[in-house]
């Protein structure tokens, strides 16, 4: 009776095993977690790293450039640079013709001085003249196109005439007293009379040459142009202005 009433209550004092769903006891006795807890390493999980996004460079746009208008302003600034250093220099030998060559007008023309003053003068005309009337002569082509593009009202055809005639008395002028100086000189009985011709007829001859190539670069340029595109006036009802034609 007594060894019953030990077991009896030997079995009341064991603790049993708790209800379903409680945590088992830990080692230290604190609670063990049945669930497995986030690692940092998940990105659902609070408190996590989250990597960052990789920063995204800024989109360059590239604009085209503005093609800017061939106006030939430059052509004809260089052209009228180099034929003013033309001039100038023309102008500086005349000047040494009288003062340190020493050149007595009275005097005779001396026959074996022609090959110096042909190497002298043409030197002058290639270094500045030449150029200076390429230069030239293509500025008055872009600027006739430009003008035409614009709808500038100019008459084509009269300034190719101009041009033509003023272009062919100058060369014509100037190649011919260039070939005939000697007997021009031969017949001339002092230097003035030699140098005035050769002088006079330069200038002249010059200046038709530059006037007559502008004139015909430019109408040129501005029938090329008009040809393509045409600007004429424009009426209709509740509106007036211009009308703008060509080939593109």
């Amino acid at each position: 009776m007594v060894v019953s009433k030990l077991l009896l209550a030997v079995v009341l004092a064991a603790p049993g095993e708790e209800a379903s769903g409680a945590s088992p006891a830990a080692v230290d006795g604190t609670e063990a977690a049945t669930s497995t807890s986030p690692t940092p390493a998940d990105p659902a999980a609070p408190g996590a790293l989250v990597p960052a996004p990789p920063a995204t460079r800024p989109a360059v746009v590239v604009s085209s450039p503005v093609r800017r208008a061939k106006t030939g302003r430059g052509l004809l600034i260089a052209g009228g640079v180099l034929t003013g250093l033309g001039v100038v220099g023309r102008i500086g030998l005349e000047v040494f013709w009288s003062t340190a060559a020493q050149i007595v007008p009275n005097d005779p023309f001396a026959r074996w001085s022609t090959a110096n003053l042909v190497f002298v003068t043409n030197w002058n005309n290639l270094m500045f003249f030449g150029p200076g009337l390429g230069l030239l002569t293509a500025g008055a082509y872009r600027r006739g196109g430009h003008e035409a593009g614009l709808g500038k009202l100019r008459d084509a055809r009269r300034m190719r005439l101009v041009g033509i005639g003023l272009l062919g008395g100058g060369l014509g002028l100037w190649a011919l007293s260039r070939a005939l100086f000697l007997p021009i000189a031969d017949a001339c009985p002092s230097n003035r009379c030699a140098y005035t011709t050769l002088e006079t007829t330069f200038w002249v001859g010059a200046g038709a040459i530059f006037a007559g190539a502008a004139h015909l670069a430019y109408a040129t340029g501005y029938s090329r142009a008009a040809a393509r595109v045409q600007v004429a006036p424009s009426l209709g009802p509740g509106f007036a202005g211009l009308g703008l034609t060509g080939r593109f």
